[in-house]
């Protein structure tokens, strides 16, 4: 049931296009997980340094990012992060920086957390969790605003056979 505080959340689908606004990179398809606390992106040679500098490439290795972030420089460094425990749907706990990005879903633009993974072998490189998407948006499990054929075009994703989508 629709409550009057709704009214101003945006519905989104289960995946979606994000865009990092800082570095210019737009319609990165993003899995949307109602079951996840944290977001998630992909991100590899993550460094901390004895400064506490944090340094880390975004999207890079990641199978459909590779067109995506070929001119652009997605090395960042900061000291803004901290350090998080996860745990997956197995139980399985490991500990991760968090960072914070901003980024524009849908029609809106705001800085949100997202730890560092190696979402390398996932079909999508960010995950959408539920403190990035509490209170700004509904999901709408039966929506995607990326559909499985126009990733499977673009990137050459092929995905687990889904008995739901007959295929």
């Amino acid at each position: 049931m629709l409550r009057k505080k709704d009214f101003h959340k945006v519905i989104i689908g289960r995946s979606e296009g994000l865009s990092i606004v800082d570095l210019d990179i737009s319609d990165i398809p993003a899995k949307t997980d109602t079951g996840a606390y944290r977001s998630a992106i992909h991100a590899d040679k993550v460094k901390l340094n004895k400064e506490g500098t944090l340094s880390f490439i975004l999207l890079n290795g990641h199978p459909i990012c590779g067109t995506m972030t070929t001119d652009i420089n997605t090395e960042m460094t900061t000291t803004n992060f901290k350090e998080v425990w996860i745990a997956n749907s197995f139980g399985h706990r490991e500990k991760r920086f968090e960072v914070k990005l901003r980024v524009k879903l849908g029609p809106k633009v705001f800085t949100a957390p997202f730890t560092l993974a190696d979402r390398s072998k996932k079909n999508y490189p960010v995950l959408l969790g539920r403190k990035l998407l509490s209170d700004r948006f509904l999901v709408d499990s039966a929506e995607s605003s990326l559909s499985r054929a126009r990733l499977k075009q673009k990137y050459g994703i092929s995905f687990p056979k889904d008995e739901e989508e007959g295929r």
